[in-house]
């Protein structure tokens, strides 16, 4: 038997841009800009050291969820492959404090050889390094960041 009267329901929800801009998961969001920092501190263990440390030093943040390396040999490190000057040959030239050089303007070349990282548990791809060692850690703490508001 009909109970005699009708219930209308409306329900607005907000665009899942506007959901994701309160809670601080867009694109330069505040849970976005503190993942990038909790991966950039997690990751700095595993990037090589180098003879000053200045590849960890050397960065910018070019937006909330980047981060740059900017010291003249990160891509090199970062690739784990070695580069040498084409017109030099494989061997390059060796300086005395053993660095390797191309001339002015040259592009360097990969030579074929991995890269030998002395200081341990560092080597290429850094991040891929942390999220295989600290990844559960990282998202932990991402997860209590935002439950945290």
């Amino acid at each position: 038997m009909a109970s005699g009267f009708n219930i209308n329901v409306k329900v607005k929800l907000n665009s899942v841009n506007k959901i994701l801009k309160d809670h601080g998961l867009n694109e330069d969001g505040r849970v976005v800009r503190y993942a990038r920092d909790e991966a950039d501190r997690l990751m700095n263990p595993f990037i090589p050291m180098g003879e000053t440390g200045d590849l960890r030093r050397l960065k910018s943040y070019p937006s909330p969820s980047k981060i740059k390396y900017t010291s003249p040999y990160s891509h090199y490190q970062y690739t784990g492959k070695e580069y040498i000057s084409p017109t030099l040959g494989v061997s390059g030239i060796p300086l005395k404090n053993d660095k390797w050089w191309s001339p002015k303007g040259e592009r360097k070349k990969p030579s074929g050889k991995k890269l030998t990282y002395h200081t341990p548990g560092t080597g290429p791809e850094w991040e891929k390094l942390m999220m295989e060692k600290k990844g559960k850690e990282l998202t932990r703490d991402i997860q209590n960041y935002i439950k945290r508001g």
